[in-house]
């Protein structure tokens, strides 16, 4: 019996081998999602207008060439532009297998677009800013406490002036992470958007931002200083001190002492003598007052 059971599992492995080749010889139909690439017969030329980015392409073809596009082969559809002409228009009708990448077996049922109409201007170029695109989560009791920094903060683009004019900015690919807790710096790239109306360089884009545990903090005897004092008035703020809370990153507050605070109130702001006068902090990115006293403040104007 038990030599029988590898005799066995060598007849179900031949079994399976010829039913998958016959199979995989018959015949089938499926969708494809085939990318445009238009080149351009030099750089200083840019495509203006709505252009489809890919072909939507129904086929018809054997089980063995179905493996191969959805496994082994990324087809893409290469528009070439020996004369950009005015009102260029390509009728997908005339579209053959090799421009595809299919194989002769290989029949095309439908295409959409049917027709790509596309016009012409002169290339010109603009400096933009990069932004990435984050989603995270933060440990329970963090926060971020200093600006996202991106390297290169911004890039090179080059199109049509009418298509350059709109855009502003480029984002990075979309960044996902999870239970923050310390300094964090990613490498990631830009996303490759509009890729026939607009050429950039495929650079890598450094993202970083510092991450800390959240604690309070209180300091004393903080000195008020008054700004912005009308001339030929001798003004005096009483109290002239304050006592504050701040909350922000541990190694922040860390480093901070009464010296490093600034506390102030601008004059210009107060428009009577009886106006509640609320002080005003100089403080780090990502510390913020909790709290402060006394609450009143009084203004006196010497004669």
């Amino acid at each position: 019996m038990k030599k029988e059971l590898p005799i066995f599992g060598i007849f179900i492995f031949i079994a399976f081998i010829f039913w998958g080749s016959i199979t995989l010889s018959e015949e089938y139909t499926i969708n494809l999602t085939v990318p445009i690439k238009i080149l351009l017969p030099a750089p200083k030329f840019a495509i203006e207008g709505d252009v489809p980015e890919n072909l939507n392409i129904r086929i018809r073809t054997i089980g063995w060439e179905i493996v191969k596009l959805k496994y082994f082969q990324r087809p893409v559809f290469e528009l070439v532009i020996n004369e950009p002409i005015e009102n260029f228009t390509f009728n997908m009708n005339s579209i053959s297998n090799d421009q595809l990448g299919l194989s002769p077996y290989a029949k095309i049922v439908n295409i959409r677009p049917d027709v790509i109409r596309l016009n012409f201007n002169m290339s010109v170029e603009k400096k933009i800013k990069i932004y990435p695109r984050l989603i995270f989560t933060l440990k329970e009791g963090y926060d971020i406490v200093s600006p996202v920094k991106i390297e290169p903060e911004s890039i090179l683009i080059k199109g049509s002036r009418k298509v350059v004019s709109k855009i502003d900015s480029l984002p990075t690919e979309t960044i996902q992470l999870s239970e923050l807790s310390e300094f964090t710096t990613i490498d990631t790239k830009l996303i490759d958007t509009l890729s026939n109306l607009i050429t950039y360089d495929k650079i890598r884009v450094k993202v970083s931002f510092d991450v800390q545990q959240i604690v309070d903090r209180d300091f004393e005897k903080i000195s008020i200083t008054l700004i912005n004092a009308p001339p030929n008035k001798d003004i005096v703020l009483f109290p002239s001190f304050v006592d504050v809370k701040l909350r922000g990153g541990i190694s922040i507050l860390g480093t901070l002492h009464n010296d490093s605070l600034k506390a102030f109130v601008d004059l210009k702001k107060i428009s009577s003598e009886e106006e509640e006068i609320i002080p005003e902090f100089q403080i780090p990115f990502g510390v913020r007052v909790v709290d402060y006293f006394p609450k009143h403040f009084k203004l006196i104007f010497r004669r």
